[in-house]
């Protein structure tokens, strides 16, 4: 008897301790959640209806895409529209999705999406995001997935009217059992203007559009730029197949706190562009330099540019390209020690708030010849909306070189490419060949390098480049090199193709010649630098 009570005590000690390691279980459980999740709760007044957009990818979705357009289509909410994109399925989904559509799409909501083969989820999605105002706020649902009720975006309307909340992650429930998912936190709805921050690198993988999960893509770069405004839901929203599994360690780029409001079109904001010219005893091809951009550089701030004039002949020179330039500003380097003054002239020209307000710089050499009319407001907006690290004007298609696989369409007449993946100059990120940057983007790397001319900066600058960032370029290169002669002597500077002396050429220009550069207007140039026999007319 006393063997039997023993046991019960047992027993019931047991069952307590199990029940109490429960609760405290659930308890530890809940309050991890709670610290995973920064929690918001519909209590702001909605004084708006936002606008909405789902964006749903579907590959091979055919038993559930039926369930999937129902539920959007059942939405209580007015204000959304449906962004399909039909990712190169097997099976019939392209055509049970158009036959649903045509019979229950009765207001036109959905736009859809073939994404032809060769298109991945990640180029799909992002040309998705691109085309959606900032202000929209995108919700993400694949082809297996449903909302869970018929309100869930006048719930998300609630949410967002907090202006604090930028980003949101519900709680997602399994389907069919409603069992609810434990997984990674992936964030289902955000503003489309943070989305446009993530870099396009980071939808990239050597060279080309990445074969990862858009959750792998964007979740890291999101939860960066949003920082505190990334909020949790504490209701459930979405019925999914699976949790989600994905890894968001991978890191490309790194971002800062966004500053100010995600759906502000930072990308149109009125910017100032400086260009910085380098030029050694060549007056007459500064002249022709300056000529050029006089004519097709628009939307530039302020011009400047360094010169080194090796004695009076050449200064006498340079002095008659100030007075056909008097917009301009000339910098010119000491004669006793040209090789210290150099560096400190570029960084305080570029960096020194004093000196210029613009954030954006073009460095370029004087043996270069704008052909093409360059529209710098327009360049460093692109820049902006890509995240690209530089714009390269004397790139182009008509170059033979240029990335014919690997190049992306960025808009009409604007493409991309990613430098890993090329070689020769397109492999070059730090150019002082007519190319444009962010200031704050190269300030690190002006800090520490000794450099004394823009040859060794160039070499100096790309020894230890990052080959994972995207250039821009235009479709028809803007600028050509004119290959006449060699002004420093040094193991950096290639060797010309022909050879006509500064001297030579300053000859001319105390005559009070110019180099004719009408022949090179809009030129088909194979090749950056081009074999150009120089004419010469009256200034």
């Amino acid at each position: 008897m006393k063997r039997f009570f023993y046991i019960l005590l047992l027993l019931a000690v047991g069952f307590s301790l199990g029940f109490g390691y429960r609760e405290v279980k659930a308890e530890v459980d809940a309050k991890r959640e709670t610290k995973r999740r920064h929690t918001t709760y519909a209590t702001q007044p909605v004084m708006e209806n936002k606008s909405f957009v789902v964006i749903t990818v579907a590959k091979d979705d055919a038993p559930f895409c039926e369930q999937n357009l129902l539920s959007i289509l059942s939405q209580e909410y007015e204000d959304f529209r449906v962004i399909y994109i039909e990712n190169g399925s097997t099976d019939e989904t392209a055509k049970k999705t158009k036959s649903f559509l045509q019979n229950h799409d009765l207001d036109g909501k959905f736009t859809f999406v073939k994404n032809e083969e060769g298109i991945s989820e990640a180029e799909g999605l992002y040309r998705a995001i691109h085309s959606c105002q900032n202000k929209e706020i995108i919700v993400f649902l694949r082809g297996n997935e449903f909302f869970a009720q018929n309100n869930v975006l006048d719930r998300l309307n609630h949410y967002f009217a907090d202006p604090d909340v930028w980003m949101t992650a519900s709680e997602e429930i399994h389907y069919p059992t409603y069992s609810k998912l434990k997984g990674e936190i992936f964030y289902q709805a955000c503003y489309a203007g943070l989305l446009k921050r993530v870099k396009l690198q980071e939808f990239l993988n050597e060279g080309n559009f990445t074969e990862r999960s858009y959750e792998e893509v964007i979740t890291s770069p999101l939860k960066e730029l949003a920082g505190s405004h990334a909020y949790g839901i504490a209701e459930a929203q979405f019925l999914c197949q699976k949790k989600r599994e994905f890894s968001s360690k991978e890191r490309i780029a790194s971002y800062p706190l966004l500053k100010g409001n995600p759906w502000h079109d930072f990308a149109n904001d009125e910017e100032r562009v400086d260009l910085l010219v380098f030029s050694y005893n060549r007056p007459l091809q500064l002249y022709a330099f300056m000529e050029s951009s006089e004519k097709y550089l628009e939307n530039l701030h302020r011009l400047y540019v360094i010169y080194r004039a090796g004695n009076d002949h050449y200064e006498k020179g340079y002095h008659e390209v100030k007075e056909a330039f008097p917009r301009a500003i000339y910098i010119r380097q000491s004669i006793e020690s040209p090789y210290e003054d150099f560096a400190p002239k570029v960084r305080k020209i570029v960096f020194d708030r004093d000196i210029s307000s613009a954030r954006y710089i073009t460095f370029a050499l004087d043996d270069f010849v704008i052909k093409e009319p360059i529209d710098m407001k327009e360049a460093v907006s692109c820049l902006k909306m890509t995240g690209a690290y530089g714009f390269y004007f004397c790139f182009g298609n008509n170059l033979s070189s240029h990335p014919k696989e690997s190049k992306i369409l960025i808009q009409e007449g604007v493409y991309a490419w990613q430098f890993s993946h090329m070689a020769g100059g397109w492999k070059v990120p730090n150019s002082v060949k007519m190319t444009l940057f962010k200031k704050e983007e190269i300030y690190p790397d002006f800090l520490n390098m000794k450099f004394h001319n823009p040859s060794i900066l160039q070499v100096l600058w790309n020894e230890n480049a990052d080959l994972s960032r995207v250039g821009l370029y235009y479709g028809r290169s803007k600028a050509v090199n004119l290959s006449l002669n060699v002004v420093t002597e040094n193991e950096w500077v290639d060797e010309k193709l022909t050879n006509i002396s500064t001297k030579e050429l300053l000859t001319f220009f105390d005559q009070g010649l110019k180099m004719d550069i009408s022949p090179l207007e809009h030129i088909e140039n194979q090749t950056i630098e081009i074999d150009f026999e120089p004419k010469f007319t009256k200034r």
